[in-house]
Order: C-alpha cells, then structure tokens, then sequence
C-alpha cells in the first residue's frame, strides 16, 4: 500500500492507524462485495476473499494469534475411578477390548480354519459309517 506515495489509493501512516482502529472495533462482520475484492486482489473468488479476510481478522486484529477457535481447549486427563485415583497402571482392572471388523486375512484364516475343519468332520464322519458297517457285518456273522 505504501509503496507509490503518489498513488491516491495510498494511505498515510495517520491514516492507516484510523482504518486499522476502525476494522478492529467492528461489532459485526464486513458487509463488502467480496466477488469485486476478489478480482481486484486475483483470487479465484469471492469466497476466498471473505475466508482470507476471517483468517487475517482472527490472527493480526483480533491479535489471538492462533487459528483454532477458543472454544477448542486442550482436554484434561480424567482421573480413575468414583475414589479419585489416578487412573494409572495401578488399576487392576484391564481395557475390554476393541470390537471392529475383521480384516480381510482374518476372514479368509476363517474360512480356511472353517473349511479344514470339515473336512475333518467328512473324514470322521467316514471313519464312524465305515466302523458301523464292520460292527453290523460282525453281528450278523455272530447270528
């Protein structure tokens, strides 16, 4: 802005003192046309001017210096249990453990797991028919 003195657009120091004194103490948010902002300064549009201009308000005239909004507080660590302890490794209680779903090796280690265990059953299943032919074949030869 200070850079052409000569330039009717440029402010004096006094005058920019007033302006910044008069942006700081808005009650409300700036009524502009943010679309002709925006083409001025080359923006692509109007939106972002209007949240570049929140971000410079919020940083430099606001003066919080920081991006987060004050009602994002760091969180406190809980304390344990209705006694007040202090919720460390003393406690003897263990953390249940997190339910989601499973993974897809977990899925297929199932079904393989599911699979041989058929086939397991096939073969016992075999082995029981084969062992109740025998035992009737060994009755009727005792008959």
């Amino acid at each position: 802005m200070a850079e052409d003195a000569g330039n009717a657009t440029s402010f004096t120091p006094g005058e920019t003192k007033i302006v910044m004194s008069i942006i700081k103490h808005l009650t409300g948010d700036v009524a502009s046309d943010w679309d002709a902002v925006a083409a001025e300064l080359g923006y692509k549009d109007g939106s972002i001017a209007k949240t570049r201009w929140s971000q410079i308000r919020r940083k430099k005239i606001n003066g919080s210096g920081s991006t987060e909004s004050p009602a994002k507080a760091t969180p406190k660590k809980r304390k344990g249990k209705a006694d007040g302890g202090d919720g460390g490794a003393d406690d003897e209680e263990t953390p249940k453990p997190k339910r989601g779903r499973k993974t897809k090796a977990q899925k297929a280690k199932e079904e393989a797991e599911a699979e041989a265990g058929e086939a397991v059953k096939k073969e016992e299943d075999a082995e029981d028919e084969a062992n109740v032919v025998e035992s009737t074949e060994d009755a009727a030869e005792e008959a």
